[in-house]
């Protein structure tokens, strides 16, 4: 309890110190370029271009950006699992994963040996036979039900404790399984269908030796060096002649919404898992709004059919998506050597739309990136922050206005997103409709500032009908009027996720990617943070992916 009430006060403390010391929080702070001009370091980086190999090129990146990873444990190297008369606990920790425990600084440490996006509670590891799994499946294949291991067999140490739930405490056969209860079939024990965790090494186990032969040269959808290079240009340049602030801000953040929209209907249980596949169903109304980004004619459009035809759609999208965001960024998050090649066009994907989030509730955003796509709140909390940048527009998502406080901001990628959640005082807007979403400022504003329900909703409870009807800051005044900026609800403070709530990681990311206690312009945890995310929503359901080649035949 004690510790709940610290974790509360220090993140009451810091979202304070980010109010009081931010300043007036002015709509009309200068205007920046659009796009800072990128070091383009595709071209320079030698290195990088000399060993392509995926597991390499994302180690230097992400060292390049000041983390350190262990190439062992990420490579596999691991030590003896314990056996079933072993008396450690402790041998097994990484597998265990308990994530309550964890500190900022070590959330990276997500992939564990073998390259797996370990999510222990979701799914389990397949070069570890599901060992790591701690999920509360309980039948089996055909539908058994799990006995207690007490009931059943004795493994000391291998925190059986918890339930008759799915588990492989050796580590051993062909994963997690259980012994049933009694049935007339007469079967003692089956294996359970737990959902394996993607993998940084997926399809990529002989990447070095495809890398170094240049064998995937001549495949279809082959992407070179020259071929990134050139589309960086061609995406500044296409940025660059769109008419009008609003538009370009519209296409910075729709590039990336279509990317999003394309691999947020991954199911990993389902028998069609869809994710970036380059499908979609345009018509479907979480997907309004994207006919202007990809439909024939748009710009996007027309660069990929005039220029870069021989890519694949999905490839195409996730490459000009990580190049906007490089450009937006002025060159500080880049994330084009991770970019891996090889996703195919589905010719059909039905009801992806439906498994899209609505926006409304975190209850939403959990059965998207957690229950399907086998992601942590964290990483859901990183994806979320790419709000950063772009606009709703009533008359295509019903959401009207910018995560920014203007538009020049709402062009620059980095942590500004989680900034303005706590910085702000945000009400409810549209209660009990469709459109329902929190707003800040005069409702009768033309450009006004918004957050969905499942943005706010990262840092506070607004699960109930009752809870949601508060104000994030209640202390915030208007200096020229002198009134609340909560309105109607300036009595009534959200609460706060504390380090006892479900969603406490996604709390403590917020925190975590702000940078500090006081306002600065680090945004470097977020973009380690969203690389890791990303890595993992793009790579998801495909077993076949290739690194950038030296040329392309």
């Amino acid at each position: 309890m004690l510790k709940s009430i610290i974790s509360t006060v220090a993140a009451a403390a810091l979202i304070c110190s980010f109010t009081s010391a931010a300043g007036p929080l002015d709509d009309a702070d200068g205007a920046q370029t659009l796009l800072r001009k990128s070091t383009r370091n595709l071209e320079t980086t030698e290195d990088i271009a000399a060993n392509p190999d995926p597991l390499t090129v994302y180690e230097q990146m992400m060292k390049a950006q000041g983390t350190e990873r262990d190439l062992q444990v990420r490579r596999g190297n691991k030590g003896p699992r314990p056996t079933a008369d072993s008396t450690n606990t402790n041998n097994n920790d990484r597998t265990n994963n308990n994530n309550n425990d964890r500190t900022v600084d070590d959330g990276l440490l997500d992939v564990l040996d073998g390259g797996c996006f370990a999510n222990p509670a979701r799914c389990g590891c397949e070069h570890l036979k599901h060992a790591d799994y701690r999920g509360d499946l309980s039948t089996t294949m055909s539908g058994h039900k799990c006995k207690a291991w007490s009931q059943a067999h004795n493994f000391p140490g291998e925190g059986l404790e918890d339930g008759a739930f799915c588990r492989n405490p050796l580590g051993s056969g062909d994963g997690a399984f259980c012994f049933v209860e009694d049935n007339f079939a007469g079967v003692h024990w089956e294996y359970c269908k737990v959902p394996t965790c993607s993998t940084l090494t997926d399809g990529m186990r002989t990447f070095s030796e495809v890398s170094s032969t240049n064998s995937a040269s001549g495949m279809p959808g082959c992407v070179s060096r020259k071929e990134l290079i050139d589309l960086e240009f061609e995406v500044e340049e296409l940025l660059d002649s769109l008419p009008s602030l609003f538009q370009r801000s519209h296409h910075l953040g729709g590039i990336i919404r279509l990317c999003a929209h394309d691999f947020m209907d991954f199911d990993m249980s389902a028998s069609d898992q869809m994710g970036a596949d380059g499908c979609l169903d345009f018509d479907h109304k979480n997907n309004r709004g994207l006919r202007e980004i990809w439909d024939e004619g748009t710009p996007w459009h027309t660069l990929h059919k005039t220029k870069h035809s021989h890519m694949s759609e999905p490839d195409f999208w996730i490459a000009c998506a990580m190049l906007v965001m490089k450009l937006a960024s002025g060159g500080k998050h880049d994330m084009v050597h991770t970019f891996l090649w090889g996703r195919q066009k589905a010719s059909s994907c039905r009801g992806s739309g439906d498994r899209l989030p609505k926006g409304d509730s975190c209850k939403d955003s959990q059965e998207v990136f957690l229950d399907r796509m086998g992601l942590t709140w964290k990483d859901a909390t990183a994806l979320l922050g790419a709000h950063t940048v772009g606009r709703g527009q009533n008359h295509l998502s019903g959401h009207h206005g910018t995560w920014m406080p203007n538009v020049e901001k709402a062009m620059q990628w980095d942590k500004g997103y989680y900034e303005e959640l706590v910085q702000r005082a945000w009400a409810p807007r549209n209660m009990n409709r469709d459109n329902a979403d929190f707003m800040a400022g005069p409702a009768e504003s033309q450009f006004p500032k918004m957050m969905l329900n499942t943005d706010i909703c990262l840092a506070f409870d607004i699960d109930t009908a009752e809870d949601i009807r508060c104000c994030t800051n209640i202390n915030m005044i208007n200096p020229a009027t002198g009134e609340n900026r909560c309105g109607i609800f300036e009595t009534n403070q959200c609460k706060r996720i504390d380090s006892t709530h479900p969603r406490a990681e996604s709390a403590q990311a917020v925190l975590e990617f702000l940078g500090g206690n006081t306002p600065n312009g680090d945004s470097t945890r977020w973009y380690r943070a969203f690389t890791e995310a990303w890595t993992k929503a793009t790579f998801n359901g495909h077993n076949e992916l290739w690194p950038v080649q030296e040329s392309c035949n």
